[in-house]
């Protein structure tokens, strides 16, 4: 359906992006060849994302095993149906009866994302974050990728675990325009907007005004001071360390760059290299790596 991803292109050139750069190029790219119909060998939807799968059973109760593979968008829609990306809303149902089960021992979040949309973020991590408990932890296991938006939902977790191949880290927020004029004017085209409102509809075909960027500006700014603020309380560091440029000072968390798995642990945006298997497997033991992230900081708080 051609006019459906006419439509996701459109969002995506104006919405505000928790993304890894990398894989934010290879969705422009393949939904711009499918929008002119080079959809050989893609005919196929995706398959619906799966967010719970068995519990496992442990020592002491249930270890939930919870699934969030794919880019992030808020709800199910055009994303989910043709590229397999994954609805927050969706995924936090799935935990909301993990969290609420009584004998739930421990929840293994098995995370495989570069990130994505802006919207549901913040209220994702901040429900993970508010059902930490002592005797129940929450494991974020970046299996293969946690990056951006996934870096701040794992962040909330009591532990972030980090697969031998795994990278983490990507803490940034971008948005993109394109001015359309040229091309429009080479395709000998022109676009008549018929709006109300003063800043309706700014930089539609053009390029944006001072005053136009400067809003944006402000958006992504707002944005990423609510991430760096999140990550470091969940994570219990400074915010200037997150905020931190890597080429300037040893004791930061990227930048905005991701980091595999030995470096994401020296630098404290990890805490232990295990696969998922072997997590599993501990997690239905019982036993926790180190002390609660939550109880070490209300001990530095009194100490």
């Amino acid at each position: 359906m051609p006019h459906d991803i006419d439509r996701i292109l459109e969002a995506a050139r104006a919405s505000v992006w928790l993304i890894d750069e990398d894989k934010a190029r290879e969705i422009v790219t393949f939904l711009s060849l499918r929008a002119a119909g080079e959809t050989a060998g893609w005919s196929e939807e995706a398959p619906a994302p799966v967010y719970a799968l068995d519990p496992v059973q442990g020592r002491h109760g249930n270890v939930h095993h919870l699934v969030l593979h794919g880019v992030l968008t808020p709800r199910a829609g055009m994303m989910t149906r043709m590229s397999g990306a994954a609805s927050l809303e969706q995924f936090g149902r799935a935990f909301a009866v993990a969290a609420n089960d009584p004998n739930c021992q421990a929840i293994v979040i098995d995370i495989d994302s570069p990130g994505g949309d802006v919207s549901l973020v913040e209220e994702t991590a901040g429900m993970i974050y508010r059902s930490r408990r002592e005797g129940r932890p929450i494991i974020a296991v970046a299996n293969t990728i946690v990056a951006s938006a996934a870096y701040w939902i794992a962040s909330a977790a009591d532990e972030i675990v980090v697969t031998p191949s795994g990278q983490v880290g990507s803490i940034g927020v971008y948005s993109m325009h394109d001015d359309l004029t040229a091309a429009m004017n080479k395709a000998g085209l022109k676009r008549d907007v018929i709006k109300a409102g003063p800043r309706k509809a700014e930089g539609l075909v053009g390029g944006l005004d001072e005053a136009a960027r400067a809003h944006r500006q402000r958006l992504v700014d707002e944005t990423y001071g609510a991430f760096v603020t999140a990550v470091a309380r969940n994570r219990n560091v400074d915010a200037a360390t997150v905020r931190a440029d890597p080429e300037e000072t040893e004791r930061h968390f990227g930048g905005g760059r991701s980091y595999r798995a030995k470096t994401a642990l020296r630098l404290g945006m990890a805490d232990r290299i295990a696969t998922l298997d072997e997590t599993l497997a501990r997690s239905a033991r019982g036993r926790r790596s180190r002390q609660p992230r939550v109880a070490r900081a209300r001990l530095n708080l009194t100490t």
